[in-house]
């Protein structure tokens, strides 16, 4: 069953790889090296390089990037291989800017009617869920769980929560009659 896994991934891979070379649609391009994040970055780079529009492409994704970096350096000095791998390392970000979708300040109520609690942590947990590039759930759906950055983030601070919520039962039993009034409250 494993081979046949890398077998997809290794065709999902060059398929990428050859849309990143001979797509015409620049956005398809953007597209495809935010989703993909196993492809080997070599080859990537390489197709980069052998597309007409680099040039393009480098200046709606990287100018604005490497003009704050150092204002003395003009975009027609820099090399091909510096532009198609600034290019790759662009269009790998997620949008967002690296910004994380859970706050996390945020601690789980613990007053309130079951309802109320409820509503709070939905309302929560749903800001944090619209707050993750679609790319993470593509990427975490293809297998890169590794690369679905914000995804893991969240994971991670849910548990976080859950890990504070069960000292708090331990500490105070009637908080945990509470939290399961709370979990069969229904939307």
């Amino acid at each position: 069953m494993g081979s046949g896994s890398s077998r997809v991934e290794t065709w999902w891979e060059a398929e990428a790889q050859r849309k990143v070379r001979v797509t015409k649609n620049s956005g398809k391009v953007e597209v495809i090296c935010s989703l993909i994040p196993g492809m080997d970055q070599t080859a990537v780079v390489g197709s980069l390089k052998a597309r007409p529009d680099l040039e393009k492409l480098f200046a709606l994704y990287c100018e604005n990037q490497n003009r704050s970096r150092d204002q003395a350096i003009h975009p027609s000095t820099l090399t091909v291989d510096f532009k198609a791998n600034e290019l790759w390392r662009a269009l790998q970000m997620p949008p967002g800017g690296g910004r994380a979708p859970w706050n996390w300040d945020w601690e789980a109520p613990l007053e309130g009617t079951p309802s109320e609690i409820a509503a709070e942590v939905h309302a929560t947990v749903c800001q944090a869920i619209f707050r993750i590039p679609f790319s993470d759930f593509v990427k975490y759906a293809l297998g890169y769980s590794t690369k679905a950055l914000f995804l893991n983030s969240l994971l991670g601070a849910v548990c976080d929560v859950r890990d504070s919520l069960q000292t708090v039962y331990q500490d105070h039993p009637k908080m945990l009659e509470t939290y399961v009034e709370v979990e069969s409250v229904s939307w």
